[in-house]
């Protein structure tokens, strides 16, 4: 390698304080012109190299153009805000680039992995016999935890007559995962819930009753423990228990919510999740990490290994009785993901990342206490693991005009760069939404954006009233 490659390191200190003193500054949404774009999309690769100087500016100019989700008043999706020590284990652990797909190749990484899995199935509830392994997201936990769940409840035979469970919550990727194992459309119910946006367990029962009486193969519900519109949590414990009766399956989607597990105060709230047979959980949404940083975890290690253990000639010299990660799930090419993970705890401890939990659940009953105190706002869900929906509606507003100015009151405050606030619908009604995860959010922050919103949303309301004659019942 060329020795003035190694320059970069030179210029990591410049990057660092850069990033340290930018972050909260920069817009929250920075959006590129038609014409920076085109000079990005148009830059060569070059036959002959730059210098690093030159190509750390571009970098720095491409990477600036984004939605800012580490942002205080970004409260958008669900915010990423990180910890500088995630990204410093993740650039350690990269520089030296072992391999996490067996324990022979990288036994130290492997050692830790399984420390963390272990950790964290205890605090879910999960039994000694638990197991799994970090993946890259919740989307690729959720398929491997459900391909499983096909080849345990599901002979080959009865693959066609196979029926899952879901709601209109649950995340899209567990859709994208069913239909890769091979489930059509038909093979996919989805339960309503009930009015605290839960899985309703009645509805549940009677929709599984229905398949067998048909002749159908009941096999997997589904249940979220945090999903991304309201934050709900389905009944777990009720769930568990239909599973058990028609011997089913249980997957939890637990990216988000899996980390008020951590929380001493909170815990509770997650009753019933040590029953799931698999579960997939995102420390890259409230622990503070860089993307790529999921889990999936199975109630019997045993499991993962019948769905995915292999060999091959090239594979020969290495000890097949050890526990090797390339067994438990997709990947054979595998980094060792856990490591940011394990850096940012091992120097924050457990204590910190209690504080920073409760302090995002804390956040959002603060903004719904102001709001209830404001005339003509609503509360449409109730803050539920730091995620609330709200809106603006006057008596005597029609919902389409409420709709319409909600919509717009979320694009103003972006615009001004006061807030992130998108919106979202549920059950007919546009609602601004909020995640108040990030612990660099300040009750003051939180004072700005709620005075924002009313100010926002008043004015945006008088232009309505001054083009309509009167609001619609």
């Amino acid at each position: 390698m060329d020795p003035a490659v190694w320059e970069v390191f030179r210029e990591l200190p410049g990057i660092v304080e850069r990033r340290r003193f930018l972050c909260d500054r920069e817009k929250i949404i920075n959006r590129p012109s038609k014409e920076q774009l085109a000079k990005l999309s148009s830059l060569p690769l070059p036959d002959k190299g730059r210098s690093i100087e030159g190509v750390i500016k571009d970098v720095e100019e491409i990477l600036s153009y984004r939605y800012n989700i580490g942002h205080p008043k970004f409260f958008s999706f669900i915010p990423a805000p990180v910890s500088p020590l995630s990204w410093l284990g993740d650039v350690i652990s990269t520089a030296f680039n072992n391999y996490a797909g067996s324990s022979e190749s990288g036994a130290g990484i492997c050692a830790t992995e399984d420390s963390i899995i272990r950790y964290v199935a205890e605090k879910f509830g999960l039994p000694p016999s638990a197991g799994g392994q970090f993946v890259s997201g919740a989307s690729i936990a959720s398929l491997t935890a459900l391909t499983v769940a096909r080849d345990q409840i599901l002979d080959g035979d009865m693959r066609q007559k196979g029926v899952a469970y879901v709601t209109d919550e649950t995340h899209f990727c567990i859709s994208k995962a069913l239909r890769i194992t091979g489930l059509l459309d038909h093979q996919i119910r989805t339960v309503p819930r009930n009015a605290k946006f839960q899985m309703d367990t009645d509805h549940l029962r009677r929709a599984i009753i229905e398949d067998l009486q048909s002749g159908l193969k009941p096999y997997l519900v589904v249940a979220t423990s945090g999903t991304t519109g309201t934050g709900s949590i389905d009944p777990l414990n009720e769930i568990g228990d239909i599973v058990r009766e028609y011997k089913m399956w249980m997957h939890v989607d637990a990216a988000y919510g899996g980390s008020v597990a951590f929380c001493k105060s909170h815990r509770r709230l997650l009753k019933g999740l040590g029953r799931a047979d698999s579960i997939a959980w995102d420390p890259h949404k409230w622990l503070l990490q860089t993307l790529g940083c999921s889990v999936v975890l199975f109630k019997e290690k045993s499991h993962p290994p019948e769905s995915f253990a292999m060999t091959a000639h090239f594979l020969r010299d290495f000890d097949h009785g050890l526990q090797n990660p390339w067994n438990y799930g997709i990947e054979l090419s595998r980094p060792a993901r856990h490591m940011r993970l394990w850096f940012s705890l091992q120097v924050l401890g457990m204590d910190m990342i209690d504080r920073m939990i409760s302090r995002g659940l804390d956040l959002a009953t603060l903004v719904e206490r102001k709001l209830r105190k404001r005339e003509d706002w609503e509360i449409v869900s109730p803050s539920t693991l730091a995620i609330l929906n709200f809106r603006f509606k006057p008596k005597g507003m029609n919902e389409e005009d409420a709709n319409e100015i909600n919509s717009f009151v979320s694009k103003e405050l972006a615009a001004q760069d006061v807030a992130v606030i998108f919106t979202t619908c549920l059950d007919g009604a546009v609602c601004l939404r909020m995640c108040t995860i990030n612990p660099r959010t300040t009750n003051d922050d939180i004072q700005e954006v709620v005075e924002a919103l009313d100010l926002n949303a008043r004015a945006i309301s008088k232009r309505f009233s001054d083009s309509k004659p009167v609001f619609h019942n």
